[in-house]
C-alpha cells in the first residue's frame, strides 16, 4: 500500500497535469503566473524546511 501512495498517484498526477497541458496547447494561464513566481516559491520553500528542521531538531533534545 505505502508503494502504490509513494509512486502510483504521484505519476498519475503527473499524467494527467501532462495530458492537460497537450490538450490545452500550453500552459493554463494560471500556471504561466505559477512559473513566473517560482523562485520566490523555492526560497521560501527552503526558508520553511530549514526553519521546521531546526525546531524539529531542538524538541528532540
Amino acid at each position: 500500500m505505502q508503494i502504490f501512495l509513494a509512486l502510483i498517484i504521484p505519476l498519475l498526477l503527473l499524467g494527467v497535469v501532462y495530458l492537460l497541458i497537450i490538450l490545452n496547447k500550453g500552459l493554463p494561464l494560471w500556471m504561466e503566473r505559477l512559473a513566473n513566481n517560482s523562485g520566490i516559491f523555492w526560497t521560501y520553500g527552503v526558508i520553511a524546511i530549514t526553519l521546521l528542521s531546526i525546531l524539529k531538531y531542538f524538541s528532540n533534545n
